[in-house]
């Protein structure tokens, strides 16, 4: 995996003042809805290059380096795959996302079985508690 090269405090500032930017770290820049849609559009339609469309779009392309623009155009590719559309931020982890559709057989096993293997483990914990609190007020 490609190591980014982080960016610096001035860096942080000038990709920060982009109205396409939703938020920017060291290492990672979000994107608003409407610039990632904007940006596929010119690349798959008109077929501009990756460093015009940034360039157009008011970044500067030495600033986010090749890989980094390249990367972008394949987490475009991606998300316009995947059929869900583009998001402003990054899809919830499943164990953290709403339950509005059930899960498959399967995967609700696998999830049973690992709540079930946590909640063994507080009982555990709970009775080691326990015993040593009893063990405790025995030597007193």
């Amino acid at each position: 995996m490609y190591e980014w090269k982080a960016f610096t405090e001035e860096e942080l500032k000038i990709i920060s003042a982009n109205p396409n930017v939703k938020s920017v770290t060291q290492k990672m820049i979000r994107f608003t809805k409407e610039f990632k849609e904007e940006c596929w559009r010119r690349f798959s339609e008109e077929h501009q290059t990756v460093r015009k469309i940034m360039t157009e779009m008011g970044f500067d392309p030495e600033i986010l380096g090749q890989k980094r623009m390249d990367g972008i155009i394949i987490h475009l590719r991606e998300q316009s795959r995947s059929g869900e559309g583009f998001r402003d931020v990054r899809k919830c982890p499943e164990s953290r996302a709403p339950t509005d559709r059930p899960l498959p057989t399967s995967r609700a096993i696998q999830k049973m079985q690992h709540q079930l293997e946590y909640l063994e483990q507080e009982v555990e914990f709970i009775k080691k508690t326990i015993l040593a609190d009893i063990a405790a007020r025995r030597k007193k």
